[in-house]
């Protein structure tokens, strides 16, 4: 098995999100973040013949981007994996699930939602953008009766500088808040819905990628 730019560049993402991961046999590949409020999901192009573990995923990653055009081997009998580029041969140690947070067997869904809209592509590159510019901890989703914004922003200091965009329209007043760190997401387009019930869907408008996300406390919804 040799993994494409694509599902590295992927793998690399959700390494943000959790340095451990599970991988599950077949094409999906997921993670949650430790404090399990940030789940991703993506199906690759590659196909993992059995479930394994690997403890550290960006040391991995290091060692796969080394190596010229490797050749990944899963050895479930010896619980290590043999990565061969041309002469050369590294055997890579796995690790027990007991020694990372794996997601949840069960599927989230956000069912219901009361704000749906889209997110471009360079409306989410902007804010990320404008929000570590200005070392603003909190993106927003706020509606105020008539439009949607998502902005930049300090949930706890009304005074502090914030940014926003325009992205929709909707007749409802909410605020939903969001740690800046847990929307660094894979870039493109997403289609974003978002429960008052606490968790929002965010899904990649051309590739098979999506997250789902907490909303952090003061968060609200008033219709």
């Amino acid at each position: 098995m040799k993994l494409s730019e694509s599902t590295i560049n992927v793998l690399k993402n959700f390494a943000t999100i959790n340095s451990g991961m599970q991988f599950k046999q077949g094409s999906t590949v997921r993670t949650i973040s430790k404090q399990q409020n940030v789940l991703g999901k993506a199906t690759v192009s590659e196909t993992f013949d059995s479930d394994f573990v690997i403890y550290d995923l960006n040391r991995f990653l290091s060692l796969v981007g080394s190596l010229d055009n490797p050749e990944i081997v899963i050895n479930n009998d010896t619980k290590n994996l043999t990565v061969k580029s041309g002469t050369s041969k590294t055997t890579y140690g796995l690790s027990d699930e007991a020694m990372i947070v794996a997601p949840p067997a069960k599927e989230i869904k956000v069912e219901n939602a009361e704000v749906n809209f889209t997110l471009t592509k360079d409306n989410l590159n902007q804010v990320l953008k404008l929000s570590g510019i200005l070392g603003l901890p909190n993106i927003a989703v706020v509606g105020d009766g008539e439009s949607v914004s998502i902005c930049a922003l300090d949930a706890k200091n009304d005074d502090a500088d914030n940014f926003s965009i325009k992205v929709g329209e909707q007749s409802a007043n909410f605020k939903f808040i969001f740690t800046t760190e847990n929307l660094k997401m894979i870039p493109g387009t997403y289609n974003v819905a978002i429960s008052s019930k606490g968790i929002s869907h965010f899904k990649h408008a051309t590739d098979n990628i999506e997250y789902w996300v907490a909303t952090e406390a003061g968060s609200k919804y008033e219709g």
